[in-house]
């Protein structure tokens, strides 16, 4: 795992979601240096091809390393969107580490639902992934990749209006499709652990979401004791990467910082 690190304060660990790298979280450093020590981490294969193993359990446990090597001298704070979010989850119901405050921002990994749920994600859930894996089994990588943030994008030609240089960056990891969509690992995130979790965490998700992202959100939060849900009026799952600038105002608000 690779990380970049900027800033002062107490300790503020960035980590992205799919088809991108740490260096999504760099415009957004320019918000939060101020305040944090901000640390913008790479998971493993994100970085490039590498070895070893791909999926919640191995991130989780990465993270979870870097984050016990910090030094003990002040607060860690986390931040996850997407697949980052998950990735944190996995971690918290698998290690024992004192965070301060968690903010994650529409996870995607189902392990809390069940029964009517369930079925409204797996609906919801073939309908964006169908046409990736059509692409990715004819080998068009890059149309698969567009399709994947159409769907995270919740609109069609999504892809295409985004800055050139985010298209660039999520092109450059199609590579990682190959194992996104091939995970063998399986996490621990269920409806019993994730309810025994004890860190202060705020959940987020846009009002303007897919039903996927929505539900997730809604029912990890209602599952912790220690949460709080915040809907962002008129944003999407890719408000991170879309507005950087209003995306590190929500990651203050939700640790305290812009209150």
């Amino acid at each position: 795992m690779d990380s970049f690190q900027e800033g002062t304060g107490d300790y503020l660990v960035l980590v992205h979601g799919a088809l991108t790298d740490g260096a999504m979280w760099l415009p957004h450093i320019e918000y939060l240096k101020a305040d944090y020590e901000v640390i913008s981490v790479t998971l493993r294969h994100f970085g490039e091809p590498c070895s070893g193993g791909f999926g919640l359990n191995t991130h989780a446990n990465d993270l979870a390393e870097l984050l016990s090597n910090l030094p003990k001298d002040k607060p860690i704070n986390t931040v996850g969107w997407s697949y980052g979010a998950d990735v944190i989850i996995n971690m918290l119901v698998t290690h024992d580490l004192a965070l301060s405050n968690v903010f994650l921002y529409e996870p995607g990994y189902p392990g809390c639902l069940q029964g009517e749920k369930m079925e409204v994600w797996q609906s919801d859930a073939s309908a964006m992934f169908s046409p990736v894996f059509e692409n990715f089994h004819a080998e068009n990588m890059q149309l698969a990749v567009e399709r994947l943030i159409d769907g995270s994008g919740n609109r069609e030609g999504y892809f295409s209006t985004q800055d050139e240089s985010i298209q660039a960056l999520q092109i450059s990891k199609a590579y990682t499709l190959t194992h996104q969509l091939n995970q063998q690992e399986q996490p621990a995130i269920n409806a019993e652990l994730v309810s025994k979790i004890s860190a202060p965490i705020v959940i987020g998700y846009g009002a303007e979401t897919r039903d996927m992202f929505r539900l997730i959100a809604q029912q990890t939060a209602h599952l912790l004791a220690n949460s709080v849900i915040n809907e962002v009026v008129g944003e999407g799952h890719m408000l991170p990467q879309e507005s950087p600038e209003k995306f590190s105002t929500h990651i203050k608000l939700a640790l305290g910082h812009g209150l």
